[in-house]
């Protein structure tokens, strides 16, 4: 399952610019440093490896001299090289990189590619119909959101997975974003390779070390990896049984409900307080009902799920499509920790299996689009005035929407829940002006 890693840096900017003779040499410098001190840090795996059951030669035999991974995005290069190392090269600082999942929503639910891979995702589910109506069948998840999330991940298999996944994994580690999350998935990975479920070849994987047709990491593996078509092996990369199967058994086992949707797409009320979105505030359909909420398309909510929990999902704010989701979106958020991801997966299904329109009722409007930094600094003032962000990440996640209604309320600007330059700006100049 694709980790979500994303990176805002400031670019240093200096008067000199070497020779361009001398900076190909300071970087080949600072890289043999950084190297050298990547090679001492492998070693320090080694009592963890150990106590995994991983073998010394398994150790040794993808550890030793391998090579960090620079064209990783994301990533923090150390800066100085080491205690008496060099400095770390204007050339080699990262340049920022979005992630889609991260970006103005509307981008995320491409018209063509949506309707795309609903049309293949029908196909694939008549070719593979007896394989996936037994994994519906074990697991209580429907097929179409498994040959969705197949569809989204890896374009059905299909998709290019460049990178050598312990490489990849041991860059993170080093020197990533949120190395003490990838220190386990590289014991992981060395244990995949040791008790003979993959050869390191197979191990292809995203950036982040996603790995198969349905993107997991090593821990994914070891945890919900499944030998679906019983032939002794928990082949995710080759056995589109076992692969699809596994992300059954992910979802399942992390809480998915047989009996319920994904979410409902709502209409709101002209006025509807958008900061009543969010898991930690859900409340039963029928009480959403009494607020004015109604499902489009003058469709009823089933009558039976009246009293099921239910949470408000507002990706753009009041900007863009209303969602009431139930605890089914929330799993689908473990795969990925992205609502539009949720969505995107929730949305293609439904296309997969009822024909649902490719459009939402609601319509995308224009929204802003800020620098992660920017959004990071805004969720700090915030934080000092008391407000519950969530995360202080650069993200706008449910809880930085809600706070930014709440603080439009206070303001008296008009209240989106999703960010803006009037809103910033003031806030930020605020901040400043009573610091000074």
């Amino acid at each position: 399952m694709l980790q979500i890693i994303c990176l805002g840096l400031v670019v240093a900017i200096g008067a000199f610019v070497p020779h361009p003779a001398n900076g190909q040499d300071d970087v080949a410098a600072y890289k043999r440093a950084v190297e050298k001190r990547f090679a001492g840090w492998l070693e320090t795996l080694w009592p963890e490896a150990e106590a995994a059951g991983i073998s010394r030669k398994t150790f040794d035999a993808h550890l030793k001299g391998l090579k960090l991974d620079w064209s990783l995005p994301h990533l923090v290069p150390p800066d100085p090289a080491g205690p008496d190392g060099p400095a770390l090269p204007a050339s080699l600082v990262p340049k920022p990189r979005h992630q889609a999942e991260f970006d103005v929503p509307e981008k995320y639910f491409n018209k063509p590619s949506l309707i795309a891979l609903a049309d293949t995702g029908r196909a694939k589910s008549k070719q593979l119909a007896t394989a996936l109506a037994a994994i519906q069948q074990q697991y209580q998840v429907p097929s179409s959101i498994i040959v969705s999330i197949w569809g989204r991940e890896t374009g059905f298999g299909k998709a290019a997975l460049p990178y050598d996944a312990l490489s990849a994994i041991a860059t993170q580690a080093f020197m990533g974003r949120r190395p003490d999350e990838f220190r386990p998935q590289l014991i992981g990975a060395l244990k995949i390779i040791d008790l003979g479920h993959a050869k390191r070849s197979e191990m292809k994987s995203s950036w982040a070390g996603a790995m198969g047709h349905t993107q997991f990491l090593p821990s994914d593996f070891e945890t919900h990896s499944v030998d679906f078509d019983g032939d002794g092996r928990r082949d995710i990369w080759n056995s589109i049984p076992d692969a699809l199967a596994s992300a059954g058994n992910a979802l399942h086992s992390q809480g998915w409900d047989g009996k319920q949707p994904w979410a409902y797409e709502v209409e709101l009320p002209e006025g509807f307080d958008c900061t009543l979105q969010g898991p930690d505030l859900a409340r039963p359909i029928s009480e959403w009902v009494k607020l004015g909420v109604n499902r489009v398309r003058d469709r009823p909510f089933p009558e039976a799920r009246a009293n099921d929990e239910t949470f408000l999902v507002l990706p753009a704010g009041m900007k863009g499509p209303a969602f009431l989701a139930t605890n089914n979106f929330s799993v689908l958020k473990l795969y990925n920790n992205s609502d539009v991801y949720a969505i995107f997966v929730g949305h293609v299904a439904d296309m997969i299996a009822y024909g649902a329109p490719v459009d939402f009722v609601g319509k995308w409007q224009k929204v802003e689009s800020f620098p992660r930094d920017r959004i990071q600094r805004f969720q700090e003032v915030l934080v000092t005035q008391g407000q519950d962000v969530g995360k202080v990440d650069g993200l706008s996640g449910f809880k930085t929407r809600r706070s930014i209604g709440q603080q439009e309320k206070k303001l008296g600007l008009p209240l989106t829940c999703y960010p803006s330059s009037a809103l910033i700006d003031r806030v930020l100049k605020a901040a400043s002006v009573t610091q000074d």
